[in-house]
């Protein structure tokens, strides 16, 4: 986009800000040239409702004569579509651009979904976790499901919808530590950093004894401390609020379990005080998410047996799967057709992780093939070309964490995937029957219920388990 000005011999185009993303802020880079000498230009924007100014406004182009300067401003557009910007140039001078608003790429992979609006699928799973947490009579839950299912984005839309008098903690091992002292104080001075932010009070005080607390300390003397701290923590909610819940969403929980496969009981100090402090209190509720390594917690021996209802988290159903590929799109006015849709779906095996990626990547090579601003009000469309793309560069750079998932694996877990991969499909019999229900479990497999017969879920963890059959 360009424009000269006869009478002055101006010339103007935008270097940069031709496709600006909606409600941030952009770079909207004017180059002036001009053949006359120690010329100086004017350049003045309109105010609009489609946007908002975040630089000065109008702005002086100088030194001119050495060549073509830059002209800076900032811009945010409040909302999608086609944003008109009308420039004064000079003293009589006018120029419209026309420029593209289109929201930031709306497929998240690699980082939990934090956004209600990009979280899809889970309905029945957020919505029976959330009864149980918020009923009179609190239910604890245990999430399980392989790595990159979704589930702390899960957990991510449980503390969204868990507002005042709920205060609900989102807590990991990288925040608080493995050891007992650890864990506990840890929640406990998440519990104050919530309830201050959401009451806008100062919650009573650690006391010194726990706050000096460490490995050194009895062990019986550090949980008389931590529970006669966290009792005047919940008397203080309690006089605000009588219905007010403390719910504890613990990701990666499972730094927790430990060995129970033998006949005699383990002793695991965390574990059998998490039990009493749920049963103790009413106000405390708890869910913990982890891999299915999680589901040793539930057994006879385990401190935590019968404390938790069980949520298995699996990889999405193809429409649900549909809709997370279609809908997000949406916002960026673009559109899947119908090939494009079915290759992920082939390829990523209905994994939220896989998809997400998938149509990132997709999105992200229509922009580059395009080669132009696209016009606002046309719908783009993503093609299977697209997706071929995608899948390329994601084959780059998936290969270190099935590495990782490769090497966590039993030997018959093992040996089953490299025969899946290599025969396409295996029928499930008894003799193999609980090792694909393992990888089923693990999203790494699916089988037919109609034939019984097992194969590789995402055909790109088939491919990679085919391309590295020959090292294995």
């Amino acid at each position: 986009m360009s424009n000269e000005s006869k009478e002055t011999g101006w010339r103007i185009r935008v270097t940069e800000g031709s496709r600006m993303r909606a409600y941030q802020s952009n770079m909207f880079i004017l180059e002036v040239t001009s053949p006359q000498q120690d010329e100086a230009l004017r350049v003045e924007l309109t105010e609009s409702e489609q946007y908002e100014i975040a630089s000065p406004n109008p702005i002086l182009v100088e030194d001119l004569a050495h060549g073509p300067r830059n002209g800076l401003f900032i811009i945010r557009p409040n909302g999608t579509g086609t944003v008109t910007l009308n420039l004064k140039i000079g003293a009589k001078g006018k120029k419209t651009f026309y420029v593209s608003s289109q929201t930031e790429n709306p497929y998240v992979y690699g980082e939990p979904i934090k956004d209600d609006r990009l979280f899809f699928g889970r309905v029945a799973e957020l919505s029976e976790i959330h009864r149980g947490l918020t009923k009179r009579n609190k239910q604890n839950y245990l999430i399980t499901g392989p790595r990159r299912v979704g589930k702390t984005s899960l957990l991510y839309q449980l503390k969204a919808r868990l507002q005042y008098p709920f205060l609900s903690l989102m807590l990991t091992p990288e925040n608080m530590g493995h050891e007992h002292y650890q864990v506990f104080r840890c929640i406990l001075m998440q519990l104050r950093e919530e309830s201050q932010e959401s009451l806008g009070e100062e919650p009573p005080p650690l006391s010194w004894e726990l706050k000096t607390a460490n490995s050194d300390t009895a062990l019986d003397l550090f949980n008389f401390y931590l529970e006669r701290d966290l009792k005047k923590h919940l008397k203080w909610l309690a006089e605000l609020s009588d219905e007010t819940r403390v719910i504890l969403l613990l990701d990666e929980a499972t730094f927790l379990t430990a060995d129970y496969s033998g006949s005699m009981p383990v002793h695991d100090s965390r574990q059998e005080f998490l039990r009493h402090l749920l049963q103790a209190h009413d106000r405390v509720a708890c869910v913990l998410a982890g891999t299915p390594k999680l589901l040793q917690m539930t057994t006879v021996t385990s401190p935590l047996y019968n404390i938790f209802s069980g949520i298995k988290v699996k990889g999405l159903s193809r429409d649900e799967t549909a809709k997370l590929i279609r809908d997000p799109a949406q916002q960026a006015n673009v559109a899947f057709d119908d090939a494009a849709v079915r290759e992920i779906i082939e390829y990523g095996g209905c994994s939220p992780y896989y998809t997400q990626a998938l149509c990132s990547l997709a999105l992200e090579d229509m922009y580059e093939v395009t080669q132009r601003p696209p016009d606002p009000d046309e719908m783009l469309t993503i093609t299977v070309a697209h997706v071929d793309a995608a899948i390329h560069r994601i084959g780059q750079t998936i290969s270190h964490g099935l590495q990782s998932l490769w090497d966590a694996l039993e030997p018959d877990e093992r040996e089953t995937l490299r025969v899946l991969a290599a025969h396409g499909s295996v029928e499930r019999v008894l003799d193999n029957r609980d090792v694909i229900d393992r990888l089923v479990d693990m999203n790494l497999a699916m089988v037919n219920e109609d034939t019984q017969f097992a194969s590789v879920k995402a055909r790109l963890d088939e491919e990679w388990l085919r391309q590295q059959g020959g090292e294995r």
